[in-house]
Order: C-alpha cells, then structure tokens, then sequence
C-alpha cells in the first residue's frame, strides 16, 4: 500500500468516525494494520504482546467497570509500555484501574492519564477519531518520519504520542500534530532511541519488506 492510499485511507476512516461512532469497517482496518505491521519498529513478538496486553485489558476493564456506567477507560499498549487515558468518577477507580493493567504478564510501564469526570460524549467520541485520522495522514505527508513509527491516541482534543523514535522524529511528530485543528495539546509518550540506534532497526525492517516481496513474486 503506497503512501497517497494508506493517507486516504486515514482520512475515509475518520470521516465514517464523525457518521457513525468510530466502528471501523472491519475489512478496511485490517488493511491498514497490515500496512502498519510490514515497517513498525517493534519486533513481531512484541507486537504481539503488545495486542494481547490490549485484550486482556479489556477484559479486565470489562470486569472491574461494569457497575460504572459513568467510567470509561481505554488502553493503548506499545512495546508493552501502557497508556490509560478516559474518565472515571474518582481518583481510587483510576489507581484501581492502573494497579490491575500493572499486574497484567508482560506489562512494564503504565502511563495513567485517566482523568476524573464525565466520561466523552458520543460527539466528543467522533471528533477525536477524526483528529487521530488527520494527524496519521499528515505524518504519512511528512518523508522525513516513518508514520508507522508513531501511535495515535486522542482524548478530548489531548493527543497522545507513542513510538519508538529518535528525538528528531519525535520533536517532528509532536509539531505536525500541534497544527491539527481541534488538537489542544500533544503528551509525548515516546521511547527515543539514538539515531544509530534507529537505523540498525530500519534496516531490519528493510530486509523483512524485500524478504515479503521476494515471496510475492514467487
């Protein structure tokens, strides 16, 4: 998937997000997760971890939230650092919540930006979906960052930034987002690596993407 379809993409994606509540088309979110998978810089166990942290997450929130109808937390794992973002009624659910997600196998950090209050409106709910979606289909305009590097997560108009990045990219990253109307601020959540570092990576992945292609042409 070239650059100019994985960008329309985002954006169709984020329009079905202000009609319809954000419940992407399932076929179309495959695509794109296939497109991410091929040059995220995590390894493909970690990427892995990473999803079943997420699921048993929500499984536990399932549990743990189900008498809160005026709670609602989501997690984002990235190389099995989480981030908690939301609202609950009071500070000791958000530390409830916080102390089981560290408990989960696998976990080792927990970045809890649960906020106390009334949780998003369905409204509220669109728009971010839709600011998430501009802000990945700028990166995608941007040749000097890797948009695939970079995780989008935006909470009432509070963009989170997650990725494994040099601190060029991720000083980058947060300005393309600060100049995405409905952004208020941008959290930088980033793991940054050296840019040596960076390249050793890159060029695993390069090889992973020859090594795909050699095996489509055959």
């Amino acid at each position: 998937m070239n650059r100019l379809s994985l960008k329309l993409l985002f954006l169709i994606l984020g329009f079905i997000c202000t009609l319809h509540g954000c419940y992407f088309p399932v076929v179309a979110t495959g695509i794109v997760a296939t497109a991410v998978a091929v040059t995220d810089r995590r390894t493909p166990g970690t990427l892995l971890e990473d999803e079943t942290i997420e699921l048993k997450a929500m499984q536990e929130m399932g549990r743990v939230l189900k008498n809160k109808k005026k709670a609602s937390v989501s997690v984002t794992s990235y190389n099995r650092a989480v981030l908690l973002t939301g609202w609950v009624p009071n500070k000791e659910i958000s530390r409830e919540v916080s102390s089981i997600i560290a408990n989960i196998d696998n976990v080792r950090d927990v970045i809890n930006e649960i906020r106390v209050g009334p949780k998003s409106t369905a409204r509220t709910f669109a728009r971010d979906s839709l600011i998430t979606a501009k802000i990945k289909a700028s990166f995608i305009d941007e040749r000097k960052l890797n948009s695939n590097a970079v995780k989008v997560k935006t909470e009432t108009g509070v963009v989170f930034l997650m990725g494994i990045v040099t601190q060029r990219e991720a000083d980058l990253a947060a300005d393309i987002a600060s100049r995405v109307v409905g952004v208020k601020t941008v959290v930088k959540v980033f793991e940054v690596l050296s840019e040596e570092e960076i390249k050793k990576i890159d060029a695993i992945l390069n090889s992973r993407k020859l090594q795909k292609s050699e095996r489509l042409v055959q």
